[in-house]
């Protein structure tokens, strides 16, 4: 029985594309191959990641791409002229998770490669640029464990719904750090975003790290059936409160969130213009507003009320100090100050080990 595939015709040169993976729980691992010569996998290019383009090109058979996971790579179609090329999706990367295996999950599309020749002088750079890698730290500063107890998804034994206790972490603003992921839900797995930061996978217990992975930076990582993964990070430049959580929407949808808190330097040394820490300043609630005028364009909703607003908000810089505040953050780690400080407030906090107690909730 015909299935409707969907395809894309392509002329026989280099194609740059970007995959991005929206599926609500299922995760891929991808690869190429002729519909002539399905057993045989095809080369092809990774150049870029979640944050944005690799240290150098990695040359590469397949892609695995976990929920909410990006990828950009470059396919080389030249010698495929007049043929079919498949892009699958292999069946046992349940063996890293537990995606079932219905009929046609290893179909994805295919691409019809043209005959007609055509000139490509494109090339794919080896060095890419200079990724801004966190400085080497050691150590492992925050366990997380991501499991499922009495039906619940849960990190550190806590969900999100429990306000009292969901920041899970306090991290000195500028500090590096190491986080361990663990996958203790036997046969589930998780892909973990943390928001803020772009970060290095480390480690990786079993199948370790693919050598793509290792050569940018990420913001999601897959973590497998009974995997450990070391990340590490630059919690720089902003503080706040800020999520991770399981990227599998189901996960995600009950709870399998927490925050951490990316707390302030005391004495920095430098002013800040703005602070956008706060998400309930009131300069941003929402406020009532009249379904008229929302169908028709009238009031707040005009052209130049909307232009207005949007003006204010741009005049706010709230992000033109990334520089400088970057700068600041760095010297004052650099010459010690910043570990001194961390070292006092911690002494005087009443439970420096713990999640600080927030007397506010927080819009996500």
């Amino acid at each position: 029985m015909p299935m409707p595939w969907p395809f894309m015709s392509v002329q026989p040169r280099k194609y740059r594309f970007r995959i991005l993976n929206a599926a609500v729980s299922r995760n891929f691992d991808l690869f190429f191959v002729k519909s002539t010569a399905t057993s045989t996998r095809l080369p092809f290019k990774v150049i870029a990641s979640d944050a944005g383009l690799l240290q150098n090109s990695v040359q590469s058979t397949h892609v695995i791409a976990a929920v909410a996971e990006r990828w950009e790579i470059v396919m080389d179609f030249s010698q495929y002229a007049g043929q079919t090329i498949l892009l699958k999706n292999d069946q046992r990367a349940g063996g890293l998770g537990t995606d079932d295996e219905y009929d046609n999950t290893d179909k994805v599309m295919q691409f019809k490669v043209s005959a007609t020749p055509v000139t490509d002088p494109s090339t794919v750079p080896q060095n890419l640029r200079t990724v801004p890698f966190p400085p080497a730290s050691s150590g492992i500063d925050h366990q997380f464990r991501f499991h499922r107890t009495n039906g619940q998804w849960m990190i550190n034994d806590v969900g999100f719904a429990d306000a009292a206790n969901r920041v899970l972490a306090n991290v000195p603003r500028g500090k590096v750090e190491i986080w361990k992921l663990q996958n203790k839900s036997g046969g589930w797995t998780h892909p973990i975003h943390v928001h803020l930061v772009d970060f290095r996978v480390l480690q990786r217990t079993g199948r370790g790290v693919e050598p793509y992975e290792a050569a940018g930076l990420k913001d999601v990582v897959w973590l497998g059936k009974n995997e450990e993964v070391l990340v590490e990070a630059h919690y720089a430049p902003w503080n706040g409160i800020y999520m991770f959580h399981c990227h599998n929407l189901i996960h995600e949808d009950n709870d399998m969130m927490a925050a951490f808190n990316v707390t302030q330097l005391q004495d920095l040394g430098y002013t800040e213009v703005t602070d956008f820490s706060d998400p309930e300043d009131p300069r941003w609630s929402a406020v009532p507003f009249n379904q008229a005028d929302f169908t028709g364009r009238t009031g707040p909703f005009t052209s130049q009320a909307i232009t207005s607003r949007v003006s204010a908000l741009a005049l706010q810089q709230p992000y033109s100090e990334q520089a400088a505040v970057e700068a600041a953050l760095n010297a004052a780690w650099a010459d010690g100050s910043a570990q001194k400080k961390r070292s006092i407030e911690e002494k005087c906090a009443p439970n420096a080990s713990g999640p600080t107690p927030r007397s506010r909730h927080f819009v996500v």
